[in-house]
């Protein structure tokens, strides 16, 4: 007695990613407190642990735009995903080797 589509509703493609671009928001934070204070050591130590989570997120969120691509969503509507949790990734590390 399954109901059929439930598992369908589970294989349709999602219209957005934009849901998956929330990483931003800890990298984004991680960036700022290391531009500003990254020479004090509570701050690269707090920014490099709110980074660490933030670029997990990100990881976990381009695997979710990956699989919506794969499952049907326009490459288009993923894109500017992708872009931003990279941008941000990449600044965010790159801040810490500077710092």
């Amino acid at each position: 007695m399954s109901n059929g589509s439930f598992s369908a509703r589970g294989q349709e493609a999602p219209e957005s990613v934009r849901g998956d671009a929330w990483p931003v928001v800890p990298l984004a934070v991680a960036l700022l407190l290391l531009r500003w204070q990254g020479d004090q050591t509570w701050a690269y130590v707090t920014a490099a642990v709110i980074g660490g989570v933030g670029l997990l997120a990100a990881l976990i969120g381009l695997t979710e735009c990956v699989k919506a691509v794969r499952r049907g969503l326009a490459p288009g509507k993923v894109v500017w995903v992708v872009a931003v949790l990279l941008l941000a990734s990449f600044g965010v590390v790159q801040q810490l080797i500077v710092a």
